[in-house]
């Protein structure tokens, strides 16, 4: 039975990696200031309130979501803790994060050189703001401070995450449950790590790599991996009553889209709303070809997780925006819904042609993430 349950909820948690994909990607449409939504229903307040909602409520699951997976199989294997076993895990996030971070902040870095010098050659354009930020920046600001492939902050906290995880370890095997107390009162007070600038007397300066998000989900998932709870049977319990209050927190996040409140009332949403998520992936794959299509998929995750900002969502966008689809609360609706699925589209077009004409180099890229799948598929 136990073995049973833990089979389920592998299933489940590689079957939801897909469908946050395409919520983050929904996400990276909009800018990332929100705005405020008016209650009228003239075409374009539809539209903003259908992508704000969506882009800045929804699908603020998704990062905690992927912390919490991260926490959880760090420590799920864990027996008793040893250097051995600290060294054995840093070991293999130097392949699946370290690298991978590299490489993908390299590439992007080579994409803004050669997007600009070939228009510089064929069409004598000015170099364009990305290459003259790549060119004044440190190598501390392009590969830590503010990735220049930008997603790779989750990857770069993450790093830092599985680096302190002796601390996560200390902390809830001396307070337990109370440890995860304590970082739930710090996460819903809208607390951050940050640096106190004394002339402008307030918190302005985040400290790279330990994002409260980061601390809050994979500290989370670390506990219910030193305590080998089972997440499935844990949210199973609330499924209705968690459902009722997600969909009422969603609510009341969307009318505060863009105002103060809005950043602590979202936060609770994401708390119920990841046990809700997990619910609603437990229920959808009892059908064979949908947990049959979402686990193959996973194994492409972070591929487009990686490659979408590097020109290809934001190209996408920039035509959109030159076309008459952008005059109208109507077109910018469709905009809205075509270009998070052409964009994976191109990423699931490029990840199958490299995996066809160069699986090893695509191996290195996903940080070896393929062969796991491939193991786990077959299983």
């Amino acid at each position: 039975m136990k073995e049973n349950l833990e089979k389920r909820q592998s299933e489940v948690i590689a079957a939801m990696r897909f469908p946050l994909m395409v919520l983050l990607l929904f996400a990276h449409v909009l800018p990332m200031t929100s705005i405020p939504i008016e209650m009228n229903f003239s075409e374009m307040n539809v539209y903003h309130l259908f992508s704000e909602g969506i882009s800045h409520n929804l699908s603020r699951i998704r990062n905690p979501l992927f912390f919490f997976f991260s926490g959880f199989f760090f420590f799920r294997k864990l027996e008793k803790w040893s250097l051995d076993f600290y060294h054995l895990q840093l070991k293999k996030r130097v392949i699946s994060l370290l690298l991978p971070y590299l490489l993908w902040n390299i590439l992007m870095i080579l994409a803004v050189y050669i997007k600009n010098y070939a228009f510089i050659f064929l069409f004598s354009m000015e170099p364009g703001e990305e290459l003259q930020e790549v060119r004044n920046n440190s190598l501390y600001m392009l590969f830590w401070h503010t990735p220049v492939n930008y997603p790779l902050w989750f990857l770069r906290d993450l790093i830092c995450m599985s680096a302190l995880s002796p601390l996560f370890y200390a902390f809830f095997k001396y307070l337990k449950i109370y440890g995860l107390l304590i970082l739930l009162a710090l996460y819903l007070s809208v607390w951050e790590t940050n640096i106190v600038r004394p002339e402008a007397n307030k918190l302005e300066i985040n400290i790279a790599g330990l994002s409260m998000t980061a601390i809050m989900f994979f500290g989370a998932g670390s506990y219910m991996g030193i305590y080998k709870k089972n997440v499935l049977a844990f949210c199973s319990k609330f499924r209705y009553v968690t459902a009722i209050i997600t969909l009422m927190f969603l609510c009341c996040a969307i009318i505060c889209n863009g105002r103060e409140l809005h950043a602590y009332i979202v936060r609770i949403y994401i708390l119920f709303g990841i046990i809700t998520a997990f619910n609603l992936m437990d229920w959808l794959i009892d059908k064979e070809s949908w947990k049959n299509l979402f686990c193959k998929l996973s194994a492409t995750v972070f591929f487009i997780y990686a490659a979408h900002e590097i020109y290809i969502i934001n190209w996408t966008k920039g035509f959109f925006s030159r076309t008459s689809l952008a005059d109208s609360g109507g077109g910018l609706m469709l905009s809205y819904l075509l270009i998070p699925f052409i964009t994976l589209g191109v990423c699931l077009g490029l990840y199958y042609f490299l995996n066809r004409m160069a699986p090893n180099m695509l191996a290195l890229l996903v940080g070896g993430r393929m062969k796991t799948q491939i193991i786990r598929n077959s299983k």
